[in-house]
């Protein structure tokens, strides 16, 4: 028992020095590697290297979902998302207006964006979660299943190829479920709305003489919406307006304190008269003078627009989510199949169906004329028109006969991987897995219109029997029904049937892939084995979209879309080698170096590699040092690359016009103008100035890969003084090349000229009639144009205190510093964004919690923070009055009680304080970063049969 007690502790200390301090540690977080019969060596997140007791140079953070259980969390991007590296991606709190991203769950590590943050499970990958993507949907995980999540935030790419420039969240699922295990929970809100329910059935076993293990787990779950009126901090917003101060020195905007619906629209519709009076529909449908309430907002600018709460005019907090609803079922099914004591055979399948919906207003019109002949109009309104003059009225109008718009989204995921694995020798093992991946994704659009129905059907007239009918003949013989806008309520269930419809899009997302990995020892060193490990991969990526005919056509109001088909596959081999330099010396522990090189061949971006270097070095037995240098990649992915080209209108300045050619930097433009044939003093017709001009947004099928080189150097103190005691402390910087964005094409045009030559990437982007002159066509699209500049500090802490009489106690801190975010869209020195310190990227974000556990009661108290900042860091005192944000600490209390060995409840209060989020115009709804839920209590509860 001695020599399984040693490993036991030597894995642990492992992948405690690894993680820094892991996240939580509550009993039986590591039993699977606590119940070896022997020295079996095991695979931690950043290396295919299998080890015995050794660390890996990279930083980790360890989550359980024994802790995501208690903390009341039923989805992992909600974790994920309150750690200080990451940041919230794509989320129910910000994909509401997002048509077809609705209800998704993606995590961003480092804020770099969800498609530079790779997401494993079991150490391979994942179908993507939405088409043309390649960031995972974290609705496809089930939290029951979770045994840990081990997250490295940096560069993995020689590792683990593409998308894991920031780094790599790698989600360990159980496999040591014996019999069925039951879970429920459920979160009320104080305030009602946003309500989070979870059910799952577990079940495993060992079958076949121990030969078959499985792990099956159900799980349904829902999250409720939340809407602005759910909240009372929602219900009454805080907004800016111009200041009406415009004394000098004053500043140009205020904040406002309320509900300020529009004044010139409504859902009645409103008009102004020949007269200059706004007017406005009554039930009955009756002409009245328009209700400003409180009055006209006072101020410059557009601030006229808006008027008191009681105005009868359109008011945006009556419409739409702060938090999208969702629901989903995961099902998963692992088993394990030993062939001998040497290979098994592995499955792993997953089934997902989940729906989401986001909400808008209904469909509106502010370009919407009805003739003096109408046949709806009151009298009152026709006398008023012939009186002034009027041959036509243009209603304002939000026509809520057809319903909010809503983007209902079924997303269904299969995956079926297997694989098979074993010893080759004493020293070599492998493992070969293949798998495809299928997303199906369904979007119905509701409340919906068709545009030239609707035009028809307003255009109501009397016909010679003194009958109501639309005015168009072809339109009244193919059924058109006349529709009453002139107040609410007004329109027949007919006409309205006749204008509303919904429209839809289909798309599939398909993943094949395979992968070898051969592990073993190459050779004896005085310090150790020098360790490798081998590994081959392909996958093949494909997506496609087909939107119905009408969406193509353009005849749905305001939307259109185009079918899209894309592709790409990569073949990638790789190494990585541990060498173990000195061991047991004077000032020397153990010292180690890793490398890890990978070749990588796209059949889009070509041919690329990614390395790292690692060094691993203890001094003594309590302190470890470790730094990582490394270069990581992300290739394009298939929407970037494919997405079909749609058009689009724009106006722009032409830089090489006689006005703006000399204010380029060091004579670049006037100099390119010229060799673009444009002579001195061009300028553009006058027609081309006074209109929008065509173009199309497209993917760019030339873009390369992305390019990161980043580095990391920290160090590991865990005192053999001071048992249970761990300090992490990791500086970390990513300088990101060649990075995708997305390019307007008044940027294009400027930087096509001011560039040192016009051999670059924007000219491409736009033509010139080869007479006039003038630019006649563009193409908006991505192209490898940014940079990032990022560096930060992680710092980790944890303390374990046991006492014989009061319990054991626990204190953890994960806190990061960002010292550095700075982003260039274009290269360009004038385009320098650096948001450190604002909101979104504050200086100083860190979770704290103080665990007490006594006998089988279980109590924490949680923290997270996050530091003060600012709206914009180009702020003057003449913008605004608004730009601080106060720092900002949410508390939670939870616990659990096991009953007896079987049966555990769980309880707790989120945001025991109630707190909202600070009432500034940028953060008042959260965005994302806020919590707009408030108090909440949950219970969960779990009973093994």
């Amino acid at each position: 028992m001695t020599c399984i007690s040693s490993l036991s502790r030597a894995v642990r200390v492992a992948l405690l020095a690894t993680t820094g301090a892991a996240l939580m540690t509550s009993t039986g977080v590591y039993a699977e590697e606590q119940e070896n019969e022997g020295f079996e060596r095991i695979e931690v997140t950043g290396s295919k290297i299998k080890r015995i007791g050794e660390l890996s140079p990279t930083p980790v953070t360890v989550i359980t979902g024994a802790q995501m259980m208690d903390m009341g969390i039923t989805n992992v991007a909600d974790i994920l998302n309150k750690l200080p590296s990451s940041t919230v991606g794509i989320s129910p709190e910000t994909s509401n207006n997002t048509i077809f991203a609705s209800g998704l769950n993606k995590t961003d590590l480092r804020g770099l964006g969800s498609d530079r943050t790779l997401v494993l499970v079991n150490g391979r990958r994942f179908v993507a979660g939405s088409n043309g993507d390649s960031a995972v949907d974290l609705n496809t995980i089930p939290t029951a299943m979770v045994a840990r999540m081990e997250v490295i935030t940096g560069g993995a790419s020689a590792v683990y190829g593409s998308d894991a420039i920031a780094g790599v969240i790698n989600i360990i699922t159980r496999t040591d479920v014996q019999g069925v295990e039951l879970d429920a929970s459920y979160t009320q809100p104080e305030q009602s709305g946003g309500e989070e329910s979870q059910f799952s059935i577990t079940a495993g076993g060992n079958f076949l003489d121990d030969k078959l293990s499985t792990v099956f787990n159900f799980t349904y779950a829902e999250q409720k919406e939340l809407r602005p009126t759910d909240r009372d901090f929602l219900d009454n917003p805080v907004g800016s307006i111009y200041n009406p101060d415009t004394s000098e020195g004053a500043p140009t905007r205020i904040p406002y304190e309320g509900r300020k619906p529009l004044s010139w629209i409504n859902e009645a519709g409103t008009f102004f008269g020949g007269d200059g009076k706004q007017y406005t529909f009554g039930p009955d449908g009756a002409m009245r003078e328009f209700d400003y309430g409180e009055g006209l907002i006072e101020g410059p600018g557009n601030n006229g627009n808006y008027c008191g709460p009681s105005c009868e005019g359109y008011d945006p907090v009556d419409y739409g989510f702060i938090r999208t609803p969702l629901e989903r079922m995961v099902f998963t099914l692992n088993t394990d199949y030993e062939l001998n004591d040497d290979h098994k055979i592995f499955t792993e399948i997953t089934y997902v169906d989940y729906q989401s919906n986001g909400e808008s207003t209904p469909v509106f019109h502010t370009y919407n004329p009805i003739m003096a002949d109408n046949a709806f109009l009151p009298e009152e309104t026709k006398q008023l028109m012939a009186d002034t003059g009027m041959g036509a009225l243009n209603l304002y109008r939000i026509d809520r006969e057809f319903g909010n718009r809503t983007y209902n989204q079924d997303r269904e995921t299969m995956r079926f991987l297997v694989g098979i694995e074993g010893v080759i020798n004493d020293d070599w093992d492998y493992s070969f897995h293949a798998q495809r991946g299928q997303l199906e994704e369904t979007s119905l659009w509701k409340g919906e219109i068709w545009a030239d129905r609707y035009d028809q059907a307003k255009d109501a007239i009397f016909d010679d029997a003194g009958n109501i009918v639309c005015r168009d003949a072809d339109a009244r013989a193919a059924g058109c029904v006349p529709l009453n806008l002139l107040g609410e309520n007004q329109a027949s269930q007919e006409a309205i049937n006749w204008v509303s419809t919904s429209a839809g899009q289909t798309a599939k997302t398909t993943q094949t892939s395979a992968g070898l990995v051969v592990s073993g020892a190459l050779f004896d060193l005085p310090a150790g084995y020098v360790s490798a490990a081998f590994s081959a991969d392909y996958r093949k990526e494909e997506s496609e979209t087909n939107p119905d005919q009408e969406l193509i056509d353009g005849t749905i109001f305001g939307n259109t879309a185009n079918p899209m088909r894309g592709e790409y596959d990569v073949t990638e081999f790789a190494a990585e080698f541990s060498i173990p330099l000195l061991s047991d010396m004077f000032l020397a522990h153990d010292l180690g170096l890793d490398l890890a090189y990978r070749w990588m061949d796209y059949s889009t971006a070509g041919q690329d590699d990614a390395w790292k270097v690692g060094l691993n070095w203890a001094p003594i037995e309590d302190l470890r040092v470790r730094a990582t240098k490394s270069k990581s990649v992300r290739a394009p992915n298939i929407g970037e690359l494919f997405s079909p080209k749609g058009q689009t209108f724009a106006s722009f300045t032409d830089v090489c016009d006689k006005i703006n050619v000399e204010l380029g930097p060091d004579g670049n433009r006037k100099k390119n103008c010229q060799a673009a044939g444009l002579p001195e003093g061009w300028n553009p017709s006058d027609s081309w100035y006074l209109s929008n001009h065509p173009g199309y947004n497209a993917g760019n099928p030339d873009l390369k890969a992305e390019t990161s080189n980043d580095y990391t150097i920290g160090a590991v103190y865990t005192p053999s003084y001071l048992d249970g005691f761990s300090l992490t402390v990791d500086y970390w910087a990513f300088e990101i090349s060649d990075a995708i964005n997305y390019i307007t094409v008044g940027t294009a045009v400027k930087y096509c000229y001011d560039s040192e030559s016009l051999d670059n990437i924007y000219c491409d982007l736009f033509t010139r009639d080869a007479t006039s002159g003038d630019i006649v066509d563009f193409v908006q699209s991505p192209v490898n144009s940014a940079s990032f500049d990022v560096k930060g500090l992680d710092i980790e802490s944890q303390y374990n205190i046991p006492t014989d009489s009061f319990g054991d106690f626990r204190v953890h801190v994960i806190a990061t510093y960002l010292e550095q975010w700075e982003f260039n869209p274009t290269g360009f020195e004038s385009d320098l964004q650096v948001e450190v310190g604002q909101y979104e990227d504050p200086r100083w974000k860190a979770m704290f919690s103080l665990g007490w556990q006594y006998d089988a009661l279980n109590l924490e108290a949680r923290a997270n923070y996050r530091h003060s900042a600012v709206a914009d860091n180009e702020w003057k005192p003449e913008n605004n009055n608004y730009n601080d944000i106060p720092s900002h600490t949410v508390w939670d209390f939870t616990g659990s009680y096991d009953f007896t060995d079987d049966f555990t409840l769980r309880f707790g209060i989120k945001n025991a304080f109630d707190l909202e989020p600070p009432r500034n115009p940028y953060v008042y709804d959260g965005d994302g970063y806020y919590d707009t839920t408030g108090r909440a209590f949950f219970l969960g509860a779990n009973y093994r049969l």
